[in-house]
């Protein structure tokens, strides 16, 4: 067993609890279930993907980081896309919720959660296209057999 893999399970393991724990906090704190979560977790990581291949234009090629598949560049991309999607997710909620949760019902915040998750997602496919996109053209191949599917190396593509 390699380290990448093991670095790879639990950043994997990170993205899902890191979901789960914002709609459980987002819940607990405002009363009312947010389903654009999952959209500013893409739109992050579109960022990290957009931001690490300008910081790669700028500054040339990155050199992974001892035995893993990324380097500096992807982690400088992450730590500005994470700032990125919490200012977006602070003004959606200025300009979206604040005044609902003042004014409207707990089923007009959630088709309003929806809508919002829509347009995200949209926004995103426009952008982005809607087929996934990897870090790297080197780790986006797959080797299948029956229904699991490996490499030696893991993807990150950026799912919707």
């Amino acid at each position: 067993m390699s380290l990448q893999f093991l670095v790879d399970g639990l950043l994997l393991g990170g993205l899902i609890g890191l979901g789960a724990i914002g709609v459980t906090l987002t819940y607990s704190i405002l009363r009312f279930a947010n389903f654009a979560h999952g959209e500013f977790i893409s739109i992050g990581a579109y960022a990290a993907l957009a931001l690490a291949g300008a910081i790669g234009a700028l500054a040339g090629q990155d050199v992974p980081l001892g035995p893993f598949s990324f380097g500096w560049r992807v982690l400088l991309a992450t730590l500005i896309a994470m700032i990125l999607t919490g200012l977006l997710a602070i003004v959606l909620d200025a300009l979206l919720f604040k005044r609902l949760r003042r004014h409207g019902t707990a089923i007009t915040l959630v088709i309003a959660s929806f809508g919002a998750a829509m347009a995200l997602r949209s926004l995103l496919e426009f952008t982005f296209s809607a087929q996934p996109t990897y870090f790297s053209r080197a780790i986006s191949s797959r080797s299948r057999s029956a229904s699991a599917s490996a490499s030696p190396r893991t993807r990150w593509p950026c799912w919707r």
